[in-house]
């Protein structure tokens, strides 16, 4: 290590100021930290204040004015004053790390930090500076008006590294801003464990002298800060033992190889046991360590004794036995109780004992941190746990636990569940826990497609307990996730709420509302939250009326989910489509919700369920619609299309009908309402899409060039069908067209709408075995001095257009109500057309 000269030091500075130097004179040298005495300084660096080694050794090649201007900064006064107590002391060297560091060599920074801790144990005093302190005693009561900015402590308590540097050395002594004496860290150990959390113990004969956890000491660090995001992690290197090189620049990651250096030297399960303020999901590592400030209690269990306070724990969740009784009290306890529960007991000590070696044994590798621990299902899930750690929180015989959820090839942390386990008595696994995932692959995407809402004039209003203004929100996929989207029409005093959520790993999807509509903003405010708290008192209830498809994004076709929820003192409800699919593009995993208004038919009765209906997951580019059959396979542009043919039919695009035993009855055209209606068909939003079209190519003639040929596959049992120069016609997909689709949704409402066809000069037939088939006969359904046919189409019926049918039962409730009222106000009775004529009036 390079120590400072103390005399050459003072000498240089007494002979600047007289005007004599010696520039040859070095004030630096490299000595060994176990055989030289030398004191050591431990201080909170200024900004822009402090003397590096480079100006420290080249002071007196400096012109004079630049070398003026150091001499001034608090920086180098710091070093002079240090020097100044250190001859005091009968010091000859003294280590202050802002100019013994030669920070332009990351060879000999990184050899530093790894040795800090050593060398701080190894000097026989620190002076510990304190340059916010005034007083000449050491401040033993928290004053927050003083030190605002530090939890009302000297602001030296607060940093990260000065934490091995009041533990380390044997002797601390701290000195005031003017370097007044005020303490030193034997006499103040019980204000000093008040401060940080660090028994006395510790504070006076170092580490060994108490038995410690990992948690305890993160916890020591909890509150402290480093300028540089690495320092929180290498800091604390030292006091824990290990060694890692320096990698500045990869933020929290440091702190994650930390806990992997220690579990590889430790068996302290306490390194598990970190509690954050903020609940989240992953790694079983912390993130920083501010997850461990409530750790300050928490005890390890030796592996030895692991087996009978496991015993200990369970008798007080099953029976709360008193940790005070004796082994024979608790013994006979036990037997008067429950003579099973007791055999129970005895087996799982014998087991522990057993896989003592197992129970003390970290591996960590790519798979994860490989571990046994004991641990009990948890209700609702087969794949949630919880694991009971050799650790306890200081009271009482109860270990500490984790809940894990299980991923496929690991276990997962996971924010504890308030609920109480399956079973009482542990089982003993080898587990993986994960201790680094991309975090994408733990959330999952919701998109919200609600464009349809402000058809009948209802518009986002608010959200909650998070702002939600885009089309997409990121849920955790493995805690308890929600987020509450609420929706207005003020001109109809009508609102309702949609709920997005993950409860234990399952999305789900609710709409709830209200019969009073919202009138001030304070009414606004408890209405979202009221909606959020009944949607989350209820979120188990809500996962499991959902179907479990988390995995059927692997099927031909997929399923999506339809609620109706009816709006009370309105002819709206709120519809609510769900399911795994993207336009355009296919991600596992993530969902689409489209929230849609619309009329009413009555059919409301309560209560909500979802509906099924199957989806084919290859409807090119149309997340809106649903394929009514289809017979043949191409692709558009690169992207599947199911396709049937079309019988012969006079087919266009855009047609519109009733579609039944292979045939379209067609009642009108979506381009023609629009010229009726005026819309200007030259705005290309309404223009069709044209695509390439290609098949199984693969079957034609050798001969035939398969640049002109596209072969549409049958998956039936029929012909394949070779298209020569074929290009796709589907609708439009976007916003604008969607809107008008919505606006004919109750003249159209069930009907049945071509949005593709397949446009070719010629077709032919072709067996399985690729063999052209003369006398399968063409199907003509093109004009033929076209010379344009249309042999095949995709017929779908738009989501928009679907529509529940009445309930007759609701409609019966509706007429004899409507008779009575008629005759409790004595009023003639309508009937026939005269009732009908009422009505719609």
């Amino acid at each position: 290590m390079k120590l400072l000269d103390v005399e050459a030091v003072l000498d240089r500075e007494a002979d600047i100021q007289h005007t004599e130097s010696d520039a040859e004179r070095e004030v630096l040298h490299e000595l060994d930290d176990k055989t030289t005495s030398y004191a050591i300084l431990s201080h909170r660096w200024g900004v822009d204040s402090e003397v590096t080694h480079k100006e420290m050794t080249g002071l007196m090649k400096m012109e004079e004015r630049r070398r003026n201007e150091t001499r001034k900064r608090t920086g180098y006064q710091k070093i002079i004053e240090s020097c100044k107590q250190a001859e005091k002391d009968g010091y000859e060297w003294l280590w202050i790390d802002t100019c013994c560091i030669d920070k332009r060599s990351s060879s000999e920074l990184s050899e530093t930090i790894n040795s800090m801790y050593r060398w701080y144990q190894n000097a026989q005093v620190c002076y510990a500076y304190l340059n916010d302190v005034d007083e000449t005693v050491f401040p033993t009561k928290q004053d927050n008006s003083k030190f605002d900015q530090s939890n009302g402590w000297p602001e030296w308590f607060m940093r990260g590294w000065t934490l091995q540097e009041l533990i380390a050395p044997k002797q601390v002594e701290f000195f005031n801003k003017d370097w007044v004496f005020i303490g030193n860290k034997r006499r103040l150990a019980p204000t000093l464990e008040n401060i940080t959390g660090i028994p006395c113990e510790s504070l006076r004969d170092g580490l060994a002298a108490v038995r410690l956890s990992v948690a305890q000491i993160m916890s020591w660090a909890a509150n402290r800060e480093t300028t540089r995001t690495e320092d929180r992690a290498y800091s604390l290197m030292g006091l824990f033992g290990v060694n890692m090189p320096m990698l500045y620049g990869e933020g929290k990651k440091a702190f994650q190889r930390l806990q992997l250096e220690i579990i590889r030297t430790s068996t302290d399960h306490s390194i598990f046991a970190w509690s954050p303020q903020i609940p989240r999901t992953g790694s079983v590592l912390a993130d920083d360590p501010s997850d461990f400030r409530n750790c300050r209690a928490i005890e390890k269990v030796d592996p030895d004794k692991f087996g009978d306070k496991l015993v200990e724990h369970i008798e007080w969740k099953k029976f709360g036995i008193p940790g005070w009784l004796t082994a024979t009290q608790r013994s006979s306890w036990k037997i008067l109780t429950n003579l099973i529960h007791w055999f129970k007991l005895a087996w799982l000590r014998w087991r522990v004992r057993a896989l003592s070696q197992q129970l003390r044994t970290f591996t960590v590798s790519n798979a994860g941190i490989q571990v046994c621990l004991p641990v009990v299902p948890l209700p609702d899930s087969p794949y949630h746990f919880r694991a009971i750690l050799a650790c306890t929180n200081g009271c009482g015989p109860m270990l500490v636990t984790i809940d894990l959820l299980f991923s496929g090839s690991g276990y997962d942390r996971i924010p504890d569940i308030e609920t109480t386990p399956r079973s009482l008595y542990p089982e003993l696994r080898t587990l993986y826990l994960d201790h680094h995932q991309d975090v994408n692959e733990k959330r999952r995407e919701f998109t919200l497609d609600d464009k349809n809402v402000f058809y009948h004039g209802f518009a986002r209003h608010s959200s909650y307990p998070r702002e939600f203004t885009g089309d997409s929100v990121t849920l955790s996929s493995l805690a308890d996730d929600l987020i509450v989207v609420v929706y207005a029409n003020d001109n109809a005093r009508s609102c309702f709420a949609v709920g997005l959520g993950y409860y234990l790993g399952q999305g789900w999807v609710h709409v709830v509302n209200d019969q009073r509509f919202p009138v001030q903003e304070a009414d606004w405010a408890e209405f979202v939250v009221n909606a959020h708290n009944r949607m989350w008192s209820a979120r188990a209830e809500y996962a499991r009326s959902m179907a479990k498809q988390e995995y059927a994004y692997l099927a031909r076709s997929d399923h999506y989910f339809i609620k109706h929820a009816h709006l009370p003192q309105s002819i709206w409800a709120a519809k609510v489509v769900w399911g795994r699919w993207e336009t355009g593009r296919w991600e596992a995993g993530n969902f689409r919700v489209m929230v849609d208004v619309e009329q009413c038919p009555g059919c409301c009765d309560g209560p909500y369920r979802w509906t099924t209906t199957l989806r084919d997951c290859v409807n090119f580019g149309l997340p809106g619609f649903t394929n009514t059959i289809d017979s043949h396979l191409l692709t558009l542009d690169g992207w599947p299309a199911r396709l049937c043919e079309c019988s012969g039919q006079q087919v266009t695009l855009g047609d519109y009908g009733d579609y039944s035993g292979g045939i379209l009855i067609r009642t009108g055209n979506i381009f023609e309402d629009m010229r009726t209606l005026g819309i200007d068909l030259e705005n290309s939003a309404y223009w069709p899409v044209v695509s390439r079209a290609a098949g199984f190519e693969a079957l034609l003639d050798p001969n035939q060039d398969p640049d002109d040929f596209a072969v549409a596959w049958n998956m039936t049992e029929g012909t394949h069908l070779a298209l020569h120069r074929a290009m796709g016609f589907s609708l439009p997909t976007n916003e604008q067209f969607g809107r008008l689709l919505k606006a004919l949704s109750t003249r159209l409402a069930n009907k049945d709408l071509v949005t593709t066809t397949i446009l070719c000069s010629g077709f032919y037939g072709i067996s399985k075995r690729g063999d052209s088939e003369d006398n399968s006969a063409p199907v003509d359904n093109g004009p033929s001095e076209t010379g344009i046919s249309i042999p095949l189409c995709t017929i779908a019926s738009p989501r928009v257009w679907q529509r529940k049918p009445p309930c007759v039962w609701r409609r019966k409730q509706f007429r004899s109500i409507r008779e009575h009222f008629y005759a409790l106000v004595n009023m003639p009775r309508l009937t026939g057309a005269e009732a009908h004529l009422k009505v719609v009036r």
